[in-house]
């Protein structure tokens, strides 16, 4: 596997060749994009009266204090701003969000030029977003920028990647051999500027994820765990989660905390590692949260689970058969019953700290119409609703923009 310079700007030309192949997910010689540009206004908020149609009110107007951005993709979140994208009629409208229900910056994209990614970097939260630009002979080739998240500025590209980004961190493939099959060599970026961090060729090890300031490699059957610097820092054999390197190749790998990864896709079989050491925490979960209010991990299975960042247990919880983990955030765990019913809203909430049963209705108050918050940020504001058409609840006792 090479492992360019961090300041790298251009793939290799063989990737370069795949790219041009390949757009975002489609090719779209009409699609237009722009520069992100500052809003700074309120979105919209939903009408009490029609809180189960479509309604919304303007500023100023009664409303239910529930904001909707006009999302139409799951929303991701870093330091208390949110990006998702709103489908118009030609195009793809990004649109970024604070906690406050205000709407940052907005940067427009071809249809087919969903793929977005909110990831770390030492600087702050980044924004990735994916666009096309003309190729060789008329063709268009796939290409990625960063974005400062807060603000909408111009970190670095357009870099030119090989295909679409997995869903695995800043990680791209190029299209599978006859187009047919699991997806090519991959791509891996560095948040911070654009530069490849590494990429497939030949024998080279094979690239699984790129978590926050880690990514994960396979050699043969045995896991690597790096940093960004290169420098090796853990090896375990991949048979150990029960997988073998072609499914860790393909399972999805979900960053908790930026220090630990959830492996695997669900039904009691994911597991739960330190990426810091390799060493796992947790295994056969159905899911993981982390709460950086009190530093805890969060797991359920039958049962909730507390740990220290070190993986040393803190507490546990009873978790009544059909709730799930649904939410962890700003010092609160959140569960949510499989079976509501009209008296009971069927969710829990409990202390991050020490797992104890706390009240919600002071410290989240409850939006039966929308069910338990799907995501809870820092800063208090949490989604609900469809997570693919996302809500936002700003914190509770909010202070007044200055």
């Amino acid at each position: 596997m090479n492992r360019p310079a961090a300041f790298a700007m251009i793939l290799p030309a063989c990737l370069l060749t795949l790219g041009s192949l390949s757009a975002c997910s489609a090719l779209d010689a009409n699609g237009e994009s722009t520069e992100p540009r500052p809003v700074h206004s309120s979105a919209e908020t939903l009408d009490p009266d029609e809180i189960n149609g479509s309604g919304t009110a303007g500023a100023g107007e009664r409303s239910t204090g529930v904001v909707d951005p006009g999302w139409d993709a799951a929303a991701q979140e870093a330091e208390g701003v949110f990006l998702s994208l709103h489908e118009a009629e030609t195009d793809l409208e990004f649109r970024a969000v604070d906690s406050d229900g205000t709407i940052l910056w907005s940067a427009q994209r071809p249809r087919v030029c969903s793929g977005f990614l909110v990831t770390a970097s030492a600087d702050g939260p980044v924004a990735v977003l994916m666009d096309q630009q003309s190729g060789p002979r008329g063709s268009l080739a796939t290409t990625a920028s960063g974005f400062d998240l807060h603000t909408g500025e111009k970190l670095w590209g357009p870099v030119e990647v090989p295909g679409p980004l997995l869903g695995s961190g800043l990680v791209f493939a190029g299209p599978p051999k006859d187009f047919i099959g699991p997806g090519g060599p991959r791509t891996a970026l560095d948040p911070a500027n654009g530069g490849v961090l590494a990429v497939e060729d030949g024998d080279s090890p094979r690239i699984l994820a790129l978590l926050e300031r880690h990514l994960v490699l396979a050699d043969g059957e045995e896991l690597i765990g790096e940093d960004l610097e290169g420098r090796r820092l853990w090896t375990r054999p991949v048979a150990d989660l029960g997988l073998t390197a072609a499914e860790a190749r393909e399972t999805p790998w979900q960053t908790i905390g930026g220090s630990h990864a959830l492996i695997g896709s669900g039904g009691g079989q994911r597991t739960l590692i330190d990426l810091r050491s390799g060493d796992t925490v947790a295994r056969d979960i159905d899911g993981a949260g982390f709460d950086s209010h009190s530093r805890t991990l969060v797991t359920s299975d039958s049962k909730l689970h507390g740990f220290d960042l070190d993986g040393t247990k803190r507490w546990d919880a009873p978790l009544d058969g059909g709730d799930g983990l649904s939410a962890v955030g700003a010092g609160l765990v959140v569960t949510e019953s499989s079976t509501r019913d009209a008296d009971d809203d069927g969710t829990q909430t409990r202390s991050a700290d020490d797992g104890k049963l706390i009240d919600s209705d002071e410290e989240l108050p409850e939006h039966e119409d929308f069910g338990a918050p799907h995501h809870i940020a820092d800063s208090g504001a949490r989604l609900v609703g469809d997570p693919g058409s996302p809500l936002l609840v700003p914190p509770v006792n909010r202070t007044a923009k200055k």
